[in-house]
């Protein structure tokens, strides 16, 4: 199931098992990463090339771009008492569209 990877160790009984699983669903589970797309996408050019990583550098900076603007977003509505921190998803293609708008007004790209 693993693959031999390095650096991971095989769930040893039915407990490990049971919260490796749970620990899998809440990474892929929309609602608690928003940057699941991004994170599949990462995975596809890993698979298609190998694992060579630098093949897959803009892969990974569009990953690490997205979890860095929903980790500023999430932050925000922390200070200002918003609940739940992190938007559902569907109030997120809204959130991301003003951002992105609003680097246009201001004439950045980033």
């Amino acid at each position: 199931m693993f693959n031999g990877a390095q650096g991971f160790e095989e769930p040893k009984n039915k407990q490990e098992r049971e919260e490796f699983k749970m620990k899998l669903r809440q990474l892929k589970n929309e609602m608690n990463n928003p940057c699941i797309k991004e994170n599949d996408m990462v995975f596809k050019c890993l698979d298609k090339n190998n694992y060579q990583h630098d093949k897959c550098a803009a892969y990974f900076e569009n990953y690490k771009s997205c979890k860095n603007f929903w980790g500023k977003v999430r932050a925000e509505r922390r200070a200002q008492g918003i609940l739940p921190h992190l938007p559902p998803p569907e109030e997120r293609e809204k959130i991301r569209a003003a951002h992105v708008a609003s680097k246009k007004a201001a004439g950045t790209n980033s």
